[in-house]
């Protein structure tokens, strides 16, 4: 959208969801790869106040209501029966005149939150404390949320995580296109095949479902400016029932590469043991109570898992024209997909299964 039209836009969607506010002004926040999101200010009370107002990419979550669902019963969960729960609640606006929370307009759907004051985020996981820190903090999310019982969450991406169906149909669709000219998306290919196997056997094991967060980045626990300590969990947008290593496996891919996610390189290495295993405690101890040790043994290998399934992911994308991530330049998800496989092929050379 340009400039002018955007902020027209954006102050009509305020407007339905704080009526009696007077517009000030917004600011884009450029960050996750999948939707738009602004910070609004407005004059409600005589004082000026922030919230966080979102562009939902309906085009990703083709079931925009069911996101909504999820976020709405994790917040009213977590106020109501958690009192002890230890962070800030992302806690979304409901409309104005219709209470629901979730507008659509022209197509799009656009859905407002409280705006947390005062935090900060990590875009990068750079020493032993922080990654205890970040492991802890959804550790402890998911032993709150996971008091509730994950029938109650809809499914918002069917198989998210399922690395057999997310494989077969990557198959499928490399069988019904015209074959692959660019070298390095053949090589990844073929690297893929090389280890599905593995993976596609192992998915045969029987885990409980949980209520997990499905995209646990250091980058979505926000932390206080203050102290630095955990304020709120945020971007549940994939929050929904799934294995509970789908979360180590994410916090693993992000927090174990110290480069950028396209840039780790061929040779590159790992953060320090001492990270690892401070990441790896940092969310099991909070889950003490919950997970069974079948799945505490499962964590490293289902980590490993999720990262071969993200350079699938953003291979599949490429090839596709760049469909789901945003992407800053041509051949980007390339990139991605092979910074990826570096990375899950350093993590296979390095028997991180001693840990468990």
């Amino acid at each position: 959208m340009a400039q002018s039209n955007t902020e027209s836009v954006i102050r009509e969607i305020t407007s339905q969801f704080l009526p009696s506010a007077e517009w000030h002004s917004y600011e884009s926040i450029p960050t996750g790869h999948i939707n738009r999101t602004y910070r609004v200010k407005v004059i409600h009370s005589g004082a000026e106040k922030d919230f966080l107002l979102q562009n939902l990419n309906t085009n990703v979550f083709t079931r925009p209501f069911a996101v909504t669902h999820n976020i709405v019963r994790c917040a009213s969960f977590l106020q109501e029966q958690c009192p002890n729960y230890p962070y800030e609640i992302l806690t979304p606006v409901p409309h104005a005149q219709s209470g629901a929370y979730l507008v659509t307009t022209d197509q799009q759907a656009w859905r407002m939150f409280h705006f947390v004051d005062d935090a900060r985020s990590l875009d990068q996981v750079t020493n032993q404390h922080e990654a205890g820190m970040i492991g802890e903090a959804f550790g402890t999310f998911l032993s709150y949320i996971n008091q509730d019982d994950p029938q109650n969450y809809k499914i918002t991406i069917p198989d998210f995580h399922n690395f057999t169906k997310r494989y077969q149909g990557f198959k499928s669709y490399l069988a019904e296109r015209k074959p692959i000219e660019n070298e390095v998306a053949r090589f990844l290919v073929a690297r893929i095949d090389d280890y599905a196997d593995v993976f596609l056997d192992q998915e045969t094991m029987d885990f409980p479902s949980r209520v997990i967060h499905h995209d646990t980045k250091a980058n979505n626990v926000l932390l206080d400016r203050q102290t630095g300590s955990p304020k709120c969990i945020i971007d549940l947008d994939t929050l929904m029932p799934g294995d509970i290593f789908s979360d180590f496996g994410d916090l693993m891919r992000t927090v174990l590469n110290p480069y950028e996610e396209d840039k780790f390189p061929e040779n590159g290495r790992l953060v320090p043991d001492d990270m690892i295993d401070s990441l790896f405690n940092g969310f099991k101890n909070p889950l003490s109570q919950l997970l069974t040790n079948a799945e505490i043994k499962y964590l490293i290998k289902g980590g490993k898992k999720i990262t071969l399934l993200q350079v699938l992911r953003f291979l599949e994308d490429e090839l596709k024209g760049d469909v789901y991530y945003q992407v800053d330049y041509q051949g980007h998800n390339l990139d991605r997909a092979l910074s990826q496989m570096y990375l899950f092929e350093r993590m296979e050379k390095e028997g991180l299964e001693q840990l468990v």
